[in-house]
């Protein structure tokens, strides 16, 4: 079936949108359904005098909300009947981690159920990421981004129009335009949530961060920060890249990043006999909900990554354009 789309020249309402809404009109009476083919852009142009740049916006406005969709060299087909979507949106994460599970959920809840959501992972490859992106371009009506530090990075992520563009979590040291999205300042967080807990910092003989994840890249700013705040202190400290053993000492405190090194030094403070909080401290950083559970609880330093999804959901839906600092904070579950 080949419905007319028709335009009201003296309208007020924008040719491109009139389009639009003619073909959302035609789909929610039913006379175009899902797999029905559109009258091309050329038909349209004819039979209304319009600039072919008029119909082309007007199609990549739907394209980009997932009402239609094209096949090169056959035309435009309908591609979904939900004319409800209000934001087709465009994920790109390094990996999925179980807090990087809630940030995602924490976006899909905040924008809503007419909100589609599209999520992709780069795994810090950059031709990947690069790669990824340029695929894509055009498909949706916003891009969150999780960025990785390379050089490079303003180029890869160039081909996004800046109006779409929205970056999450990591603020590249290369970046060369406007951050514009949530972010953790890493270095100055961790100084900030370490002075916040120095008293406790205090019991312990000696302090060490386990500088590793297996699925992860970690920036060097919170490792650059605690180094910074053990010197200023003058608390004797470590920092290992290796994988955690099961030697725990007494009086030791660890701040651990890895899930698996935090099984590793929970078993050992219980082979051992030791009380998790007094004899030894325990930190994890970024939490999860298994760590309200792990043991009796794992005490955490950790940004609110639900708050953060929250808050560029909120960005998109409102169109707001600025950075923000999402801060860490220490959260005391008694095994530090």
């Amino acid at each position: 079936m080949n419905i007319p789309i028709q335009i009201e020249r003296l309208s007020k309402t924008p040719k491109y949108l009139q389009i639009s809404e003619a073909i959302i009109d035609s789909i929610k009476s039913g006379d175009l359904e899902k797999g029905s083919k559109l009258p091309s852009i050329n038909q349209i142009c004819h039979d209304n005098q319009l600039a072919r740049e008029t119909v082309v916006k007007a199609f990549n406005q739907l394209k980009q909300i997932g009402i239609i969709d094209s096949v090169h060299g056959k035309g435009f087909y309908v591609s979904s009947t939900n004319t409800e979507t209000i934001n087709r949106v465009f994920v790109l994460f390094d990996t999925f981690t179980a807090y990087k599970e809630t940030l995602f959920y924490g976006i899909k809840e905040a924008l809503g159920p007419n909100a589609i959501l599209d999520i992709y992972f780069h795994h810090f490859n950059y031709e990947v990421f690069q790669n990824t992106i340029n695929s894509r371009i055009g498909n949706y009506t916003s891009y969150i981004i999780l960025p990785i530090n390379h050089e490079m990075i303003s180029r890869a992520l160039a081909p996004v129009p800046k109006e779409k563009l929205f970056l999450l979590d990591i603020y590249p040291k290369d970046l060369k335009q406007d951050y514009v999205g949530i972010y953790q300042d890493f270095g100055n967080d961790i100084i900030d949530t370490l002075a916040s807990i120095h008293d406790r910092i205090l019991k312990y003989k000696s302090f060490s961060l386990i500088f590793r994840n297996t699925i992860t890249d970690l920036p060097e700013e919170l490792k650059d920060g605690f180094m910074e705040y053990c010197s200023e202190n003058r608390i004797s400290y470590r920092i290992t890249t290796e994988k955690a053993t099961s030697e725990i000492r007494r009086g030791e405190a660890y701040i651990v990043i890895d899930d698996d090194d935090l099984v590793t030094l929970v078993e050992s403070a219980l082979n051992r006999g030791f009380a998790i909080g007094k004899d030894v401290g325990i930190i994890s950083y970024n939490d999860a909900p298994l760590k309200r559970v792990v043991g009796n609880g794992i005490s955490v330093i950790s940004t609110d990554f639900r708050q953060m999804g929250f808050d560029i959901a909120k960005m998109i839906k409102d169109n707001h354009r600025f950075a923000k600092r999402n801060k860490t904070t220490f959260i005391n579950r008694g095994s530090f």
